[in-house]
């Protein structure tokens, strides 16, 4: 009992540990992202050619912003204060009723309220690096724009109109960034325990960069060693039958669920999906999207054919098997072997090249493709699809 309530309060200290770590990234921030709602305003009137440059302006203008300040301070206090009862914190004064110049100020005066919501629904355990990071590059932007405006004696309106770009766009990715990392961290938290799937590398904008993963190989089906025809690969050997008194022990089943590997983009597979499995099954027949009234519509990739439902292509091949004497001979092409030959998207390819030649044939119509056939192909060829059938002459 006493190690089990040793082991508790270690595990809290940790969460805690993690809590104020969190905790404080946030609040600097939230308090950055207040510092560039503040230099976005006086960038704003510097832009201005009619600016008002009095010093009874200025002081105005210095009353108001230590006024908002401070308003903003004694919140970040109170919300301080009611941490240590709650869990769930208010983070001071909300943005309804609030009228914004223009969108720009809108975007970087709510930046603070958007990543405090998002820390709101997960306040354990969080993304330290990355929101670190904004940090690191929103403060980097605001100290390079302060010292530009204390270095300088006149700032003209173009180069105020600069620092503005600069800061809109730095305070945009560093919203963007933390409410991401925020986001991620609250998914791997939904997550049970005992889960040992890796959490997936997720490209955060300003993030540290990690190392690159070993990507997969996929067979590239533009490249084969030989050019045998191809068979299809989900062929098994049939189990070996055990002798009288023996027995097969076999493995213990995995319950867990092996995700499917994806395919391959469509730039590097030759053929749809739905393609291949004509190929590999010559008695399937075709959909009823190619039938009589159908929309000849591909039921994977949804790319259009133009076929009609009872025509087929006709090539006309010269047989110079005996000697210098030609034979005409006649094939007609039946719709399942173009079906066969497109491509996901648009566009087809050449089966009996995949089959027979080195390299593949892309065509962008069926015409295209047919006249390639006669061309390139023999009768000999011709004759081996079984979607292409001789006629007598």
């Amino acid at each position: 009992m006493k190690d089990e309530a040793e082991a508790a309060v270690d595990t809290a200290k940790v969460v805690l540990q993690d809590l104020v770590v969190v905790v404080s990234l946030v609040r600097t921030l939230t308090e950055s992202f207040g510092s560039a709602s503040d230099l976005y305003r006086k960038l704003k009137r510097k832009s201005r050619p009619d600016s008002p440059s009095s010093d009874d302006a200025k002081g105005d203008r210095e009353k108001r912003r230590h006024k908002s300040f401070r308003r903003r301070r004694n919140s970040s206090s109170e919300s301080d204060r009611g941490r240590g009862r709650r869990h769930r914190v208010s983070w001071g004064g909300g943005t309804k009723g609030v009228d914004y110049s223009d969108s720009d100020e809108e975007s970087i005066c709510t930046s603070s309220s958007q990543v405090l919501a998002e820390y709101d629904r997960g306040y354990q355990k969080l993304g330290e690096n990355q929101l670190q990071s904004q940090i690191i590059q929103l403060q980097h932007t605001l100290l390079s724009i302060h010292q530009d405006f204390m270095l300088s004696t006149y700032t003209a309106p173009s180069s105020s109109h600069s620092h503005l770009l600069r800061l809109i766009q730095t305070t945009r990715t560093a919203r963007m960034a933390s409410i991401q990392a925020l986001h991620m961290q609250y998914q791997r938290m939904l997550q049970p325990p005992e889960s040992s799937i890796p959490d997936p590398c997720q490209s955060v904008p300003g993030a540290f960069p990690t190392p690159p993963a070993n990507m997969h190989r996929h067979d590239s089906v533009t490249r084969r060693p030989s050019s045998k025809p191809r068979r299809s690969s989900r062929s098994r050997s049939p189990a070996k039958p055990a002798g009288d008194g023996e027995f097969t022990i076999q493995p213990y089943p995995n319950p867990q669920h092996k995700p499917s590997p994806r395919l391959p983009p469509d730039s590097q597979r030759l053929f749809c999906v739905y393609a291949r499995d004509l190929q590999h099954h010559p008695r399937l027949p075709l959909t009823d999207n190619y039938k009589e009234g159908g929309d000849n519509m591909c039921p994977f990739c949804h790319a259009h054919s133009a076929t009609r439902p009872g025509k087929a292509w006709e090539i006309i091949a010269d047989d110079c098997r005996r000697g210098h004497e030609r034979k005409r001979r006649v094939f007609l092409v039946k719709n399942r072997f173009t079906i066969k030959c497109h491509r996901e998207g648009k566009g087809f390819a050449c089966v009996l090249c995949a089959r027979f030649k080195e390299s593949d044939t892309v065509c962008r119509e069926i015409g295209a493709l047919m006249e390639h056939l006669w061309r390139e192909h023999s009768s000999d060829e011709l004759d081996k699809d079984v979607d292409i059938f001789e006629i007598d002459t």
